[in-house]
């Protein structure tokens, strides 16, 4: 009898696939909108999650703290981005624009895992995301989703920090401007990332191995 397949070590994080950041409509969307369309966002994420699930990569969903009236109820002080959010009430709980974008929602029997939500911009500060990636035995990681410049990015630099090998895609995340989605991609995520790829590269290597 043959063995069965033992677990991948690699996972792709997403980050932040929000209705109010990616869906026409969504609180944040159209600050976003301009580099979505520039560099196909939608589709990349959607080609990469597929892809992940094919290989049986495992997805792990790093998600922003949902608002409600007393998200913030006794803080001494808020950043500007969480002062963005209350003022906006982006990703509102029980809300259509924090629920995840239809196509890229978590699949629990291929193995995806929805870690405890962050405050601030990284996916494993005040998270259990480091200790879930650990239990599985992941040691690489592919990083996608919102916003390039902000969430995306500190979680990366965290799980390099970490020791986690961190690849980056270049075209399944956007920023509020293309010109500053460009600057992360182009400048500074080689500074860090073990790779820096396309989702069309990324996805060839997955299927070959």
């Amino acid at each position: 009898m043959s063995s069965p397949p033992a677990p991948s070590t690699t996972a792709l994080l997403l980050i932040d696939p929000y209705n109010d950041f990616i869906a026409e409509g969504g609180k944040a969307q159209p600050r976003l909108a301009e580099s979505l369309i520039a560099s196909n966002t939608v589709a990349h994420l959607k080609a990469v999650v597929a892809a992940s699930r094919k290989a049986k990569i495992p997805i792990f969903y790093g998600l922003h703290q949902q608002m409600h009236a007393h998200s913030f109820l006794g803080w001494s002080s808020l950043s500007a981005s969480q002062k963005g959010l209350k003022e906006r009430m982006i990703f509102e709980e029980g809300s259509w624009g924090a629920q995840i974008y239809e196509g890229l929602e978590p699949d629990w029997e291929a193995g995806d895992v929805v870690v405890s939500k962050h405050w601030g911009s990284s996916s494993f500060q005040n998270t259990d995301l480091d200790y879930q990636l650990r239990k599985r035995g992941i040691t690489k990681v592919a990083m996608a989703g919102l916003v390039a410049n902000t969430c995306l990015e500190s979680t990366a630099r965290y799980a390099y920090e970490l020791g986690y090998a961190v690849t980056m895609l270049t075209d399944a995340t956007a920023g509020f401007t293309t010109a500053a989605k460009d600057a992360a991609t182009s400048l500074i995520w080689p500074l860090f990332a073990d790779e820096v790829v396309t989702s069309d590269d990324w996805i060839q290597g997955v299927e070959t191995k």
